[in-house]
């Protein structure tokens, strides 16, 4: 048997980390993780577009000195979308609490939701941030040859991109209702 390294092979598998691990840490866990995902991508986003407009290129060849301007934008951004993850979802001062008054079966179900969710969050993040994509500037073309050529090759990193604007709302959408929910049983 003879396995092909392909990108949609690496997105199945950093999704399949993603929820597994979402899974090993509850779906208490993985709320916390979503927001602070979303503080985390307002975040790079801000400072990576600082770095972009006011930190001359050589400053930032200093710290990276093999890549060009744009490619080390990006490196930053995306070091500081999952830096700042760590950090909440660790230290973060705010506790998500949904509660556990349904079946084991639901609540199983409920927590692979949001694994899939976080997960698609956090790879279509990475993905949006390598392709150029910036949600407090507007741009609306993919100016990265690599990702442009990966969207040729990979239907997931593809879809990933594309329908970004769906991976980043649903989370969010699935939170809110899951609260309305609980708060109209109780």
């Amino acid at each position: 048997m003879s396995i092909v390294l392909t990108w949609d092979l690496f997105v199945i598998v950093f999704f399949t980390i993603i929820i597994a691990y979402s899974f090993i840490i509850g779906r208490n866990q993985t709320l916390k993780i979503i927001i602070s995902t979303y503080i985390a991508i307002l975040t790079a986003d801000g400072i990576g577009n600082i770095v972009g407009r006011y930190i001359s290129p050589k400053v930032i060849a200093l710290f990276f000195p093999r890549m060009d301007f744009a490619t080390s934008a990006i490196v930053i951004k995306i070091l500081i979308f999952i830096g700042v993850i760590v950090v909440l979802a660790m230290k973060g001062e705010f506790q998500v609490h949904l509660s556990d008054e349904h079946s084991k079966i639901v609540t199983l179900i409920v927590n692979g939701i949001f694994g899939i969710l976080s997960a698609g969050l956090v790879v279509s993040t990475i993905l949006f941030y390598t392709s150029g994509g910036s949600f407090l500037q507007l741009s609306g073309a993919i100016t990265n040859d690599a990702i442009l050529s990966l969207k040729r090759d990979s239907t997931l990193v593809r879809n990933l991109i594309d329908y970004y604007n769906l991976w980043f709302s649903f989370p969010a959408i699935v939170f809110a209702i899951a609260s309305f929910l609980k708060k109209a049983e109780g």
